[in-house]
């Protein structure tokens, strides 16, 4: 265990030196690395890979934690039009066409409709971590990096959504209509938004009665696994319970900073435990923005290595003999949902008035990772193409990851100073 631990360290060290050296994503690197290491010197990362979806379940909440603490309030409620487009609509209705134009590609199966919307769903979830490390690299305007990561964010809750609540159902033989499909939707969207409302604002309210920085830490870091796992118990989805829960919770930390404390004559030993509670509640500010950013910077180093730990065990579940066997069902599949990305996210482009040059970067940030790799585990055993459909994920998410990021960096590179000005010209408004 020591040995495997070590080489997890050394493994991420060596992908963060690549990133710093040659602009690598870190993503790209974990795979490729561990993939390497782990068929050369096979008794070194002795991880078992049935641990996977177990381990990803448990690691979301912590590698989501950093990027949705950087979201703000006010670009959400700016910006909620699109995200509602780009992240909800374009999602499901991307589900549908390509559920309906797949049996005149791939004619030899008898797919059936609840197993497409089962696959696109899968396939349609995309990955928040590489699009991250991808953007930390270049200067971009402030609305296309939000645009991408919120639009990632919020797309695994979709797909997740519609893998579970229409596709699994449809898969077993239940009869949905339109209507009960909307319904079981807005059920879903509602539920674990409230969840993760009220997880986000007791956690706010437990910050203000502690004052330790590692108390504000665990508090932090409790607001997002409580979100997800009160939303998992009760069905729901837990990502999207996630992102409300910890957005409510930054929401009001930050609404903390624009006034001051209250400033109280009397010494708060000598005043009474309600007296005292009824301050820290109200009065109090729940932290400083200088203990915050500490806490957030050192979430970033906990997420960096459980989302090696992650990208670690992604490459170990790789099938190089399987992906042959399927390797025309993989890339239909991918060149199926690329096109159907790039059309949807450039309708929506074109709708709120962004440059064409945004559209190509959102679409080229659509990589997908290991939620897509937990969905197609959660497939009946009994269903007979599971096989096929587990390669098929795989494929894409090796395909994009490696296709997607590559050409995404040579187009960032290729109009970095187009953007710089875009970006200059954003602050000077």
């Amino acid at each position: 265990m020591i040995t495997t631990l070590i080489a997890i360290l050394f493994i991420l060290l060596l992908a963060r030196v690549f990133e710093k050296l040659f602009k690598i994503p870190v993503t790209l690197s974990l795979i490729a690395i561990s993939y390497i290491i782990d068929h050369m010197f096979p008794h070194i990362l002795n991880i078992p890979t049935e641990i996977f979806d177990e381990t990803l379940l448990l690691l979301l909440p912590i590698i989501l934690l950093p990027d949705i603490m950087t979201l703000r309030f006010e670009d959400l409620k700016k910006n909620w039009l699109a995200i509602l487009y780009f992240a909800f609509f374009a999602v499901g209705v991307s589900i549908f066409i390509a559920s309906f134009i797949t049996p005149y590609l791939l004619p030899e199966y008898r797919f059936s409709l609840g197993m497409l919307v089962a696959l696109f769903s899968i396939v349609m979830a995309t990955d928040a971590i590489t699009v991250t490390s991808i953007f930390k690299n270049f200067k971009l305007p402030h609305n296309l990096k939000f645009y991408a990561e919120s639009e990632s964010l919020f797309n695994d809750a979709t797909a997740l959504i519609f893998f579970y609540f229409v596709g699994l159902p449809l898969l077993s033989g239940e009869n949905l209509s339109f209507l009960s499909i909307d319904f079981i939707l807005i059920k879903v969207l509602f539920l674990s938004t409230v969840i993760g409302l009220v997880v986000g604002f007791l956690g706010y309210l437990l910050m203000k009665l502690l004052e330790d920085p590692i108390d504000e830490f665990i508090i932090m870091y409790s607001v997002s696994l409580l979100s997800f796992l009160i939303a998992e118990h009760f069905h729901v989805a837990g990502i999207l319970s996630i992102i409300s829960g910890v957005v409510t919770f930054k929401y009001f930390i930050d609404k903390d900073f624009e006034r001051k404390e209250k400033e109280v004559k009397e010494d708060l030993k000598e005043l009474a435990l309600h007296e005292k509670l009824v301050f820290r509640i109200k009065d109090k500010l729940a932290t400083t923005k200088e203990r915050l950013e500490e806490n957030i910077e050192l979430s970033l180093i906990v997420g960096h290595f459980a989302n090696a730990f992650l990208f670690i065990l992604m490459a170990k579940l790789v099938d190089f003999e399987r992906l042959l066997t399927y390797w025309k069902e993989i890339l239909i599949a991918f060149a199926l949902t690329t096109v159907i990305r790039f059309v949807v996210i450039n309708i929506g482009i074109k709708l709120f008035k962004k440059p064409f040059r945004w559209g190509i970067v959102l679409s080229l940030a659509g990589t997908k990772g290991g939620l897509s790799i937990i969905m197609v585990h959660a497939l009946p055993e009994h269903f007979e193409y599971k096989e096929m459909f587990e390669a098929i994920v795989v494929g894409i998410v090796l395909l994009s990851t490696f296709v997607y990021t590559g050409l995404l960096l040579i187009y960032l590179k290729i109009n970095e100073e187009i953007f710089l000005k875009e970006m200059e010209e954003e602050h000077s408004v």
